[in-house]
């Protein structure tokens, strides 16, 4: 029971000092390719 508690505790710290990621939406994810590959093109 201890051992869980101490888990946890530690994953809630983790994620605490780190943050959780963010994802991002398929609408975020499809304009910022069309934006990499029209500044890929433009080169």
């Amino acid at each position: 029971m201890k051992l869980n508690l101490i888990a946890t505790a530690l994953v809630v710290l983790f994620l605490a000092a780190c943050g959780r990621p963010e994802q991002a939406l398929p609408e975020q994810e499809k304009a910022n390719y069309e934006r990499i590959k029209s500044e890929q093109s433009s080169d």
